[in-house]
């Protein structure tokens, strides 16, 4: 396929059967399909027929002849069959639908002065969010519906209008659930390096609290919506204002009240309002809502040779009509309620906040290669081969080698049983701490061993560990799991003694950079233990920022780990330190 066919809709389209059912806001300008003719072929075929005989014959047609995109409306209550799939497969026809709402492009009933791509799963919430945006005068750009199962994923489809179609600011998307969260995120990333804001609407998100989603999104700066009119607010602001980058706005709401109000909101808001007008700066114009109301000047006011942009915005949700737009501004988009302006200009003013700070590129892996039944000690040795420092400490398989480890590490020091299969070392009483010297060590060898044949008496013991006592500091813990939406994620919070008074954790996708893991830090709510205070130090944040970004890029390489948990990490006046870490590889059980 042609590099500028990789959207429905960029070249000829036809429209088979009436189609005022199937696609209702999508028929300006559609010619009807007549015959399908070798030298002609469209780019495009809208079937408005239902899946009786003559739509199926249609499609059939359509796919053999290898036409790039074929969109089924609402007249498909069932899915395409098997054959004809495998058919589009050969052929490298795409069917998008059954249940597609259709599709805006600026090259069919698109206005080419928008800048906002809408992308539906569904059918219902896109004609909805069309219909108002045709009634506010607000057009969408590109507007395409999925409906129930497509061969081109929204996300895929975003990726197209990234790459051909630079004039998108604004990338929605309104899905059932997010299911492939992972691959929203790496087009989040990739669209706000270029400058780029995402929104996403789900209308039948997870019930309950969803920590990981919420952190995700906040993450990388995707704007979470809630019903169809916020979708049209962001695309009349981004008409409006999203032309360029602007130092500011300039307000226009006079001098009272009103213009008190809105100062505020956007100072708490973050939007920088201009005392001056600098000439090129959009306005941001409130409208009084009053039978009495001060002569209006132009919206698109003229400032040399360029049109100044303008967003109305009402004081009230719903404007009267006399003071809504005027008849020498139709197109000037209105956005009714202060706030909800505001928070449309917010998604303009901050897109670089999307930034993915760790990237999306694959980090270069260490080489180092896990046992097939680790234990903590093969944790340990995985995150020194990224980098993160670990407590000084030595695998023993006698109380000889035991004796020499605790002597070349200095007393006091602590004894572990290593064993695949004694998991909870506390809970069997394999670890005996602050052994003082070898007296003690020598009785705390054999203790311990004794106790793991009881806890587990098929046990393979690969070992006894000594290890370093640390003191000082605070305990913190880090923890990496799969999430099946967004694929590896990094929690990190406090520790030890604080865990039941301070109970928290931080979510983040890996991998991420440093600056990204000092956020999480400042987060958690045992961020004030690390600072300064009354007989007390502060604590090395940046080196423990360090460990935590050296994490997430060992969460987002070790294909072969499930869960990886570090806890405690001892964040010290000079430096950090892992203690004890728990490991379980894909397909193991605990």
């Amino acid at each position: 396929m042609k590099e500028k066919y990789r959207l429905p809709g960029m070249g000829k389209t036809l429209l088979a059967g009436k189609g005022e059912d199937s696609f209702p806001l999508t028929l300006a300008g559609l010619e009807p399909l007549s015959s399908l003719e070798e030298n002609a072929l469209p780019q495009t075929v809208l079937i408005g027929e239902n899946d009786g005989p003559r739509g199926k014959r249609i499609l059939e047609e359509c796919v053999s002849h290898g036409i790039p995109f074929v969109v089924l409306g609402r007249g498909w209550p069932r899915d395409v069959p098997a054959a004809v799939r495998n058919l589009a497969k050969k052929t490298g026809s795409r069917i998008i639908g059954p249940g597609s709402g259709g599709l805006v492009t600026p090259f069919l009933s698109g206005d080419g002065r928008s800048k906002t791509a809408l992308l539906a799963e569904g059918r219902d919430l896109f004609q909805r969010t069309v219909c108002e945006s045709h009634e506010r005068s607000v057009p969408m750009r590109y507007a395409f519906s999925f409906g129930e199962k497509s061969d081109l994923s929204p996300v895929e489809a975003a990726r197209a209008i990234l790459e051909l179609d630079g004039e998108v600011r604004f990338f929605v998307f309104l899905l059932e659930r997010l299911r492939k969260g992972r691959d929203l995120l790496e087009f989040a990333a990739e669209a706000a390096g270029r400058g780029k804001c995402v929104g996403l609407l789900e209308y039948d998100p997870l019930s309950g609290e969803d920590r990981v989603r919420e952190s995700a999104l906040r993450q990388f700066g995707i704007v979470s919506l809630h019903e169809p009119s916020q979708v049209v607010d962001g695309a009349a602001a981004f008409l409006a204002c999203g032309g360029e980058r602007h130092r500011g706005i300039l307000l226009e709401a006079g001098q009272g009240e009103m213009a008190r109000l809105v100062r505020s909101e956007a100072s708490r808001r973050g939007i920088p309002l201009l005392d001056q007008d600098d000439g090129s700066s959009p306005v941001l114009k409130v409208l009084r809502n009053c039978v009495h109301t001060s002569p209006r000047r132009p919206m698109a006011e003229k400032t040399g040779d360029k049109k100044k942009p303008c967003l109305l915005a009402s004081s009230l949700s719903f404007p009267r009509e006399e003071n809504g737009r005027g008849p020498e501004d139709p197109k000037t988009p209105l956005i009714p309620g202060i706030g909800r302006s505001l928070d449309a200009l917010s998604y303009t003013f901050f897109p670089e906040a999307a930034t993915m700070p760790g990237g999306t590129e694959k980090p270069i892996l260490p080489g180092c290669p896990i046992h097939p039944r680790p234990t903590e000690y093969d944790a340990k040795v995985l995150l020194g081969a990224f980098g993160i420092p670990v407590a000084r400490e030595r695998l023993c398989r006698s109380f000889r080698e035991a004796a020499e480890a605790a002597e070349e590490i200095g007393y006091p020091v602590a004894l572990k049983v290593m064993s695949p299969n004694i998991l909870r070392k506390s809970e069997a009483r394999v670890v005996a701490l602050n052994l003082q010297d070898r007296e003690e060590l020598r009785n705390a060898y054999g203790r311990t061993l004794e106790k793991a044949r009881v806890a587990n008496p098929r046990a393979r013991i690969r070992g006894v560990l000594v290890q370093e006592m640390i003191r000082g500091g605070t305990e913190w813990r880090m923890e990496f799991r799969r999430d099946s939406r967004f694929g590896p994620l990094v929690e990190t919070g406090i520790s030890g003694v604080y865990t039941e008074i301070l109970p928290d954790g931080v979510i983040r996708v890996a991998p991420f950079d440093e600056k990204e893991a000092l956020c999480m830090i400042r987060e958690s709510r045992g961020y004030p233990l690390l600072l300064e205070g009354w007989r007390r130090d502060p604590l090395d944040m940046v080196a423990f920022a360090s460990a935590l970004s050296a994490f997430s890029r060992l969460a987002f390489c070790e294909r072969e780990v499930a869960r990886l948990d570090v806890n405690p990490l001892f964040v010290n006046k000079k430096g950090v330190l892992v203690v004890d870490a728990f490991i379980e590889k894909k397909g193991r059980k605990k």
